[in-house]
Order: C-alpha cells, then sequence, then structure tokens
C-alpha cells in the first residue's frame, strides 16, 4: 500500500505538467530474445493495435529504428552504448500480466523476456540506451517496467538525462513472483540540444537489474529556451568550508533551467552535480555552469581556496619517532576518495609508558602546534599531551571541534574459516609502526562455506575494517566507508596457513602463505578450462594432470601437481575479482591463465571486448609476477557462432599471446576449422569442445614446459646469426627431435640454404610410412605424405640463398599446409600421427646449411606463417627452438621451454670448423691446466664451455687455461687460431 501511495503521489504531482502538453505519439519497446523458451518477439499489432519495436540485440552499438504505436516511423533512433545481457531458456519474466496491473504494457510476449545486468557471470554491471533524433521542442515521458521471479530481492535503477535528469528505482523482483504491477514512470524529459536522451541502467541492489518493455510518450511542449546564465558563489577561506554556487538564468522564465556543473582543477575543489563546492587544498579553481539545454550557454566564476589544513603529524617522546618534528609520524586525514578536506585526522600507533606528544600542521617549525589545557580538548600552544593510555591505539583528532581521543585497540580477524566462524576471534600481534600481524591456521569448515574474513578491533563489531571494492589491497573502517558512500567488500581467502598482516600506516593488508608449494599449478579460467563438454569434465586441464603425474612415475618428470579453480562462465573481470581469494590462497608457485574472447564478449561488442581482455590479460600476468608466481596463457579457441570479424580478433589477440612475457599454449591451432569455428566433430555444444576436442586441446600443451620453468629456463630470443653448416662428403647422419607426447596437431619450420637436390627433412609415424620434404632437382620442394600424397612449390630454393619451410597440421580439421617462405604452396586431406622428425636424413644434399628449427604442438594460421617470416619469436606451444650454431661448443641447444633435447648421437660433424682437430695435441683427462700443443697452427683465443653451452672461461694469445677450479666432468674448448676454428671435448677429473 505504502508502495502505491508514494507512486500515487509521483503521478499527482506530475498531472499537471503533463496535463498542460499535448500527447502527439507513443513508443512501445519489448526487451528480450527472438525466440525460445525464454521469451521471444512481441507480434504487430497487439490486442490493444498497438504496434511494438523489438529490440533483441544488447550488444554495443546494436541500433533500432522506433516506429510508433501506429506503425509510421518516428524518424527516432535506439542504440546500445553500453552493452546489456538477453534472458536465455527457462529465465522468463510474469507470463500472464493483467491490464488492471499494467495498462497497456500487459503483453506478456513483452513481459516475460528481458534485457539484464549481472554482478556475477558475465559481470556485465552497467548498461546504458541513447535515443537519438529526438525533437528538442517536445517533451518526453518514460513508462519502464521489469520483472523477474526469484526467491531474492532485486532492485534496478534507471537514470535518465537529457536537457534535464530523472533518477528512479524499481523492485523487480520481491522473493517470489516478481514485480507484477509497479511501472516506473518519469516526469517530462527533454532531449539535449542534440537530440539525445540516454537511460543508464544499473544494478541497486540483489546482484541483478532488468528491462523488460517500455512506453515512450511524446509531448507537444511550449518551451522558453535559455539566453544566458550568471554564476554565483563565495570564495572559501575556512578550512573544510564548502560554497553552495548556483546560477541566475536568462530569461527568468526560462522552461529548463538545469544546469551541468565543471571544474577546472579538481585537484583544488570539486564540485557536486547540484553545484555544492568542496575544497580540496588551497589554490584557485574556475566554476563553469553550462546549460543541459543548450551547451553553447554557460559562463563561469573563479574561486580562491585559502587556509585549508591538509596534514596533520603527531610527535612527541611517548611516540614511535621521538621528538624530531622532522620525522613526525603524518596522520591520515578522514575523508572519502575525492579527498575533501574534512580537518579529521586519525593515526594507528603505540604510546609508550612514559612521555608526552603534539600535533603539528607541519614536520618544521613553522607549522601550528597544538597541545591541551583539558584531556579530550586541542588548544594551539598549550602544553604537550601526557596520555593515559599505553599501547596500541587508535588516536583520533577533529580540528572542527578541536577535540582528540584515544582509544586502545588490538585487531584480530575474523571470518568464516577460523574456529568458531564469525563467532571466532583470532588475534593479531602489534609489530611497530602501525602494523598488526600473526600467523593464523585459516583451514577450518564452518557453515559458512563461503571462505572470507574481515578485520575486527577490541572484540567489537563496531569497529571492522574492509576491502575497498576494486582496490587491491586498501583497507577503510566500515563506518567511515557508509558515510563517505565507499563501497567495500569482505575479503575473500581460501583454505590455508597463512602470514596476515595488517598495515594501519598506509591502510593496506598483505596475505602470504606460509608455504608456497613450488610444484603445485592452480588453473584460473572459465568453463573450457573446468572441463565443460568433456565425460565427468574430465577436459584438457585434468588430462595434463595425468599426464604429468605418469612422467613423474617414469622418472621423466618432477611431481607435479594442478588444482582447478576454474569458475564456468569467468571473464577477465570475474578473474580479476577472485584473483586474491582463489589464486593467493590456493598457494602456488605457478598459475595457467585459461580465459578467452567468447566470454569477454568478442561476438557482440567487438573492439571494447578485446581492448578490455587484452589489458586485463597483462594485469592478470604482472600480478601473478609481481605475487612471485610464473604464469602461463593457454590463447584464444573456437566457438561455433564466431563470424570473420571475432575470428581475426582471436587471431590478433594469439599473435599478442605469443610474444608476451610468459609462456603460452596454441589452442586455437589444435581444433580451428579454418574459419574461428569448431572442426567438425570436436565440439559438445556451439561453446564447448567435447572429449576430442579437449584432447586435441590437451595435445598441443608442451608436456615438460613447468620442468623448464622450474630449472628456471628463460624465454627463447630468436637470432639469425647462426648457421650450422653440413658437408657430407665427410659428416653424415641424421639430426633427430622426437616430441615428448602424443603429437597430433603441429607445426616444423626450419631455414635452409642450398645449391643441389635431396632430402632435407622426414618424419616418422607409428607405422611404416614416412613423410620427407625433398628439393627436387628443378629447384623446388615438394612434400610427400605417409599416405604418397604430395604437394610441390612453385618457388626455387637451391639457390644458395636462406629459405624458410614450414609445414603445418592441423589433426582435428584434417589439413596439412606447405609454406615455402610466406607463400603457401598446397594443402593436402589428411590425419598425421607424426613420431619423430628429423633434419639432415638420408639422401640429404652433399653441402647444406640449416638454421632456426622450431617444433610446435599446434598448428598455424597463415598470419602465424607471415610472422615466423618475419623473424618474430612466436612462443605459444613452442617445444623445440635449436638455433643450430656450428660455431658453438653444444651446436644443438634447445632454447624452447621445454626439457626435450635435440638427439645428434647419429650424426657427425664433418664441416671446414672442424678440420684442425688433427692439427692439435693435448692430455684428456684434465687434472689441472689444459695445455694444447698447437703444431703448425698459431692459437689466438681459447674459450671454456660447460656441457649446457654456458662459457666459463676465456684467454687470449695463450695455449694453456687453467681448470682448477672448475668441478669434475665434461667441458667443451672451442680453439681459435689463425688457420681456423675447432671445438674439443675434455673431461675434467
Amino acid at each position: 500500500m505504502k508502495q502505491k501511495l508514494l507512486l500515487l503521489v509521483s503521478l499527482c504531482l506530475g498531472f499537471f505538467q503533463i496535463n498542460a502538453q499535448t500527447l502527439d505519439q507513443k513508443m512501445y519497446i519489448d526487451f528480450g530474445p527472438t525466440g525460445g523458451t525464454g521469451g521471444g518477439i512481441t507480434a504487430n499489432p497487439d490486442a490493444n493495435a498497438n504496434y511494438w519495436n523489438n529490440a533483441t540485440n544488447g550488444a554495443l552499438a546494436a541500433s533500432l529504428s522506433l516506429v510508433n504505436s501506429a506503425n509510421a516511423n518516428t524518424g527516432y533512433t535506439m542504440t546500445v552504448t553500453d552493452n546489456f545481457v538477453i534472458n536465455t531458456a527457462n529465465n522468463y519474466g510474469p507470463t500472464a500480466p493483467t491490464q488492471a496491473n499494467l495498462g497497456d504494457l500487459a503483453i506478456g510476449s513483452a513481459t516475460q523476456d528481458y534485457f539484464y545486468l549481472e554482478t556475477g557471470g558475465s559481470a556485465n554491471t552497467t548498461g546504458q540506451l541513447t535515443i537519438s533524433n529526438l525533437n528538442p521542442s517536445k517533451s518526453y515521458k518514460f513508462n519502464i517496467f521489469g520483472s523477474r521471479p526469484t526467491n531474492a530481492v532485486r532492485v534496478s535503477g534507471y537514470a535518465f538525462a537529457g536537457a534535464n535528469t530523472f533518477t528512479g528505482q524499481l523492485q523487480t523482483s520481491d522473493g517470489g513472483t516478481g514485480n507484477l504491477n509497479t511501472i516506473l514512470a518519469t516526469p517530462l524529459l527533454t532531449p539535449n540540444a542534440s537530440g539525445v536522451i540516454t537511460i543508464n541502467m544499473s544494478i541497486i541492489s540483489g546482484g541483478f537489474a532488468y528491462l523488460n518493455c517500455m512506453r515512450i510518450e511524446e509531448y507537444s511542449a511550449s518551451n522558453v529556451n535559455i539566453t544566458g546564465l550568471t554564476v554565483n558563489g563565495n570564495d572559501i577561506n575556512v578550512s573544510g568550508q564548502t560554497s553552495q554556487m548556483s546560477v541566475a538564468v536568462t530569461p527568468s522564465n526560462a522552461t529548463i533551467t538545469n544546469v551541468n556543473w565543471s571544474v577546472d582543477n579538481i585537484n583544488v575543489a570539486t564540485i557536486s552535480t547540484n553545484g555544492l563546492l568542496t575544497p580540496i587544498t588551497n589554490g584557485t579553481v574556475t566554476v563553469t555552469a553550462t546549460s543541459t539545454q543548450n551547451s553553447g550557454v554557460s559562463n563561469s566564476k573563479t574561486i580562491t581556496v585559502s587556509n585549508q589544513r591538509t596534514a596533520l603529524y603527531f610527535s612527541g617522546t611517548a611516540t614511535e619517532n621521538g621528538t624530531n618534528i622532522a620525522t613526525a609520524i603524518p596522520m591520515k586525514m578522514v575523508t572519502g576518495t575525492s579527498g575533501a578536506v574534512s580537518n579529521v585526522y586519525e593515526i594507528y600507533t603505540s604510546l609508550k609508558a612514559s612521555g608526552t606528544f603534539n600535533f603539528y600542521t607541519s614536520q618544521d617549525i613553522s607549522g601550528a602546534v597544538y597541545g591541551s589545557n583539558s584531556a579530550g580538548t586541542l588548544t594551539l600552544n598549550a602544553p604537550a599531551i601526557d596520555p593515559a593510555e599505553t599501547g596500541p591505539v587508535l588516536i583520533t583528532v577533529n580540528l572542527n571541534t578541536n577535540t582528540y581521543t584515544i582509544l586502545p585497540i588490538n585487531w584480530s580477524v575474523v571470518g568464516s574459516t577460523i574456529t568458531n566462524s564469525w563467532d571466532g576471534d583470532e588475534p593479531l600481534s602489534y609489530k611497530g609502526n602501525g602494523i598488526w600481524s600473526a600467523t593464523l591456521n585459516m583451514n577450518v569448515v564452518n557453515t559458512d562455506t563461503s571462505p572470507r574474513f574481515v578485520f575486527k578491533a577490541n572484540a567489537s563489531w563496531n569497529y571492522i575494517l574492509k576491502k575497498v571494492q576494486n582496490s587491491a589491497n586498501s583497507v577503510i573502517m566500515e563506518s567511515q566507508a557508509t558515510t563517505y558512500n565507499i563501497p567495500v567488500q569482505d575479503i575473500g581467502l581460501g583454505y590455508n596457513t597463512f602470514v596476515i598482516t595488517l598495515n594501519l600506516r598506509n591502510y593496506t593488508y598483505d596475505i602470504q602463505c606460509t608455504q608456497i608449494d613450488n610444484l603445485k599449478i592452480s588453473v584460473m579460467g572459465s568453463s573450457v578450462s573446468n572441463g565443460q563438454g568433456a565425460t565427468s569434465n574430465q577436459g584438457y586441464a585434468y588430462k595434463y594432470g595425468q599426464l604429468l603425474n605418469s612422467r613423474f612415475t617414469s622418472g621423466d618428470g618432477l611431481n607435479w601437481s594442478t588444482s582447478n579453480l576454474a569458475v564456468n562462465g569467468n571473464n577477465t573481470v570475474a578473474v580479476l575479482n577472485r584473483w586474491e581469494k582463489d589464486l593467493i590462497g590456493n598457494c602456488s608457485k605457478y598459475v595457467i591463465y585459461a580465459l578467452s574472447l567468447g566470454n569477454e564478449g568478442i561476438h557482440e561488442n567487438g573492439q571494447p571486448s578485446y581492448d578490455q581482455f587484452r589489458d586485463n590479460m597483462l594485469l592478470l600476468i604482472d600480478k601473478a609476477i609481481q605475487n612471485g608466481k610464473i604464469p602461463v596463457i593457454m590463447n584464444n579457441y573456437t566457438r561455433a557462432d564466431y563470424n570473420t570479424a571475432d575470428y581475426n580478433y582471436i587471431k590478433q589477440i594469439n599473435m599478442l599471446i605469443h610474444q608476451w612475457n610468459a609462456p603460452s599454449v596454441n589452442m586455437l591451432g589444435a581444433i580451428d576449422n579454418g574459419a574461428g569455428q569448431w572442426a567438425t566433430g570436436y565440439k559438445s555444444d556451439d561453446l564447448h569442445p567435447n572429449d576430442a576436442g579437449h584432447t586435441e586441446f590437451f595435445y598441443a600443451m608442451v608436456p615438460s614446459l613447468f620442468d623448464a620453468l622450474d630449472q628456471s629456463k628463460p624465454q627463447p630470443q630468436i637470432t639469425t646469426a647462426t648457421t650450422l653448416t653440413i658437408n657430407n662428403a665427410s659428416s653424415y647422419g641424421p639430426i633427430k627431435f622426437t616430441p615428448e607426447n602424443i603429437i597430433h596437431p603441429f607445426t616444423v619450420s626450419f631455414d635452409v640454404k642450398l645449391t643441389a637436390a635431396g632430402t632435407i627433412a622426414r618424419f616418422t609415424t607409428p607405422t611404416t610410412a614416412v613423410g620427407t620434404l625433398a628439393v627436387n632437382a628443378n629447384g623446388t620442394v615438394t612434400y610427400t605424405s605417409p599416405s604418397g600424397n604430395t604437394i610441390t612449390s612453385s618457388a626455387v630454393v637451391n639457390n644458395n640463398q636462406w629459405h624458410k619451410i614450414t609445414l603445418t597440421h592441423f589433426y582435428a580439421r584434417g589439413k596439412s599446409f606447405l609454406y615455402t617462405d610466406n607463400t603457401l604452396s598446397g594443402s593436402l586431406d589428411e590425419n598425421l600421427e607424426a613420431k619423430t622428425f628429423s633434419i639432415n636424413p638420408a639422401n640429404a644434399p652433399v653441402a647444406l646449411q640449416y638454421r632456426n628449427w622450431f617444433f610446435y604442438r599446434s598448428g598455424m594460421n597463415a598470419e602465424e606463417i607471415t610472422a615466423l617470416n618475419n623473424s618474430q619469436m612466436l612462443k605459444s606451444s613452442l617445444e623445440l627452438y635449436a638455433p643450430l650454431d656450428g660455431t658453438n661448443a653444444t651446436p644443438f641447444t634447445n632454447l624452447a621451454q621445454s626439457t626435450n633435447t635435440i638427439d645428434s648421437s647419429g650424426f657427425t660433424l664433418g664441416n671446414p670448423e672442424f678440420h684442425l682437430k688433427s692439427e692439435v695435441q693435448y692430455i684428456n683427462p684434465v687434472k689441472e691446466v689444459l695445455t694444447i700443443h698447437p703444431g703448425n697452427i698459431t692459437i689466438e683465443k681459447l674459450e671454456l664451455y660447460s656441457p649446457t653451452g654456458i662459457l666459463v672461461k676465456s684467454v687470449k694469445n695463450s695455449n694453456s687455461i687453467n681448470t682448477h677450479s672448475l668441478s669434475s666432468g665434461i667441458y667443451f674448448v672451442k680453439i681459435y687460431s689463425d688457420k681456423g676454428n675447432t671445438t674439443i671435448k675434455i673431461i675434467k677429473e
């Protein structure tokens, strides 16, 4: 009854305003999907003979040309300028509305579906509609209906802005049937000078907001236009004083007198929407008022702000910093996010058992000094304060009333993961300088199973510190947050044992695991990484964990464990929101980020979603590194509804991820059909892969990646300065590489220089059939598949120039592609299971050179092949990168972040660089000093390398090198002479 009365009063207040106008036309809009059990479009005309506009696309930039109730084109356009979510099957509004409750909005197809916002899921918490091309000489009334039956109470907010504004709320869910009879009606609103009215929807409470349908009424108006205005207001010369600005408009009977307020320097003062000017610091500020009806009508006034107290310090013999004013402890001004002067200060500190203190307005003798003539009061230049309190305290100073308080205080942690849950109390110990800390067991599972905590002082709920929403780790007293309208939240944190630190010198907290598990991998992602689409949710992350276990059992890897923290529907915003709770609380050394542009809204929103994903992913990487964790990125993959634009965004972001400062996995190349959609037979539904799809993703992951990271193996850097020169007249044998696990999709690429024909690469399969890459007599490259089918390039490569040969295979797609340099030579339809790859195989040319041998566990698209040919270091799914440096003591080093190695045991290097070995003599093994007897050559330099290719020692113009400080083992010595270079292997005893 109260709600209906308030609405009646609102309607009565607007009656005379509307009664003086003429209703010209009405427009009806139905928000929701095009069909399905969740709703559908409203057929035209409806039972009342009214025609409806059906808004079915909530994506950014979606637009709708509006017709009126008689189906005439209005010329007005409604555009989505901040995207909405659209309800899906089984999520519905009222299906049987009555005219008694909703009048002509009581059309079931209009009320049952909706646009909505949500704090969870997509984390799409704001939405905006812009109605343009309206007539600025007319006025408009909006009638909003929103409803969703649910067991929770939910309130939606709507803010309208044109030349004038209106803000209203609607309880769309009442915990039962949902809203059935309440319509939010605005007063008459006038468009701005550009003919625009915007509608901003927001979530007031309950985590959701709804917009089911709307009626717009257009009225003729006799408006008197504003032609000028004058700004009035006073200087601010008292600390914390405000100044109420006002305007006088010309003519005085102007219909719309609303103005927008602004200041030229928000560091000096801020101004509210109603013109209240609030000081921040001393200075001058120009205040401007601009007509909302006509932005060409504005005026300004300069206001001087002076005598503001913006700092207060604490010093004396009773304090932690002593009596030196220069090191007096700064106090914190109690204020809101704008930093407005409040004249109220506080400090968390500790008082000594004896001594006094004062408050100072500066850290030198020029400032004012406050003391006290009686406890609790402050007076300038009064005697120092001799406190009765000792130990940790909260001291509050109010210079508005010249008073102070001292509250003995001790902090504790209370939350759902400690003994006795929210009725419990885990004390923190004071460590000095406003810092409390303790090691706490937060492993207790109570009836409240949402793990989180807050800080509580003196066992009183009057003193609660909570986290400032959207901050990294800032806290504020809950009562102050309420006063200054600062959103706060409990601190989410998983189950474990932690060192919890509260720093009230800078109002932050810190969480540290007592022990980081250096062999634990956390997976922070969404539904695909959670196994959606796979049997028993055993998707690619699960399969990879099983592989790591198998490698440990067989002695090939460390004893890794995985912890899947993925949450269905998450995007980067949602993961950032739960990052601390889930990832910090997991106490792992490694994190796999497995998120997608799909959940970010790329299909609906395009570039803004791309930008958000890119920026937030970089933020997630930085957060991990700053917290001592090593991030690994799963790049973007396919979806059934992706179009060409979506596909281009996916390829673009993946190209960036390839080159970020983090290891990554090429998931797109595992399952792409060539258009950004699932390969046939590999999807469970439009958004998720099936078992076979998850398996392809799994095969794209480098098995020994984390073993390499544990060894601190750095990310590879590309080089084009290396060469492996082979003369098969004196050297022979293949150089082999066997990937560590089953291979389905793959890319093998290398540079080659030659002048003759012959086989340049080869791979085996589980059968006797092999695949080869060979240069023909005519100088072109032919790929011969294990099936016998071939691709031949048109480009000649036996011209003694470097050429990049790339074979890429998409197993799920059933395609292989051969590239010669950057040119596609052709493709074959096939499904390969390759085993071992080799260069310089049997029937190789007599003389040739290799460099930059890559092996990727995924297919590559044309853009990636172009990047490879442009010497970009692509790292996603990279298992092998061997520069192939014939001048190095270890020419076959694998720089990729894997522990896999090249097998060169069947290869004897006989190139000219090694012909000098017969000229040198030396004693091997070596005890202390290696002495080279050079024969007929002159030694210019000796370099001694470890087995991993690290330079250990170097001497010039000497034939001896001291090995005394070296540990026992195998080393390589590179000899530089006047007749060439060679490398020898020695054993240090």
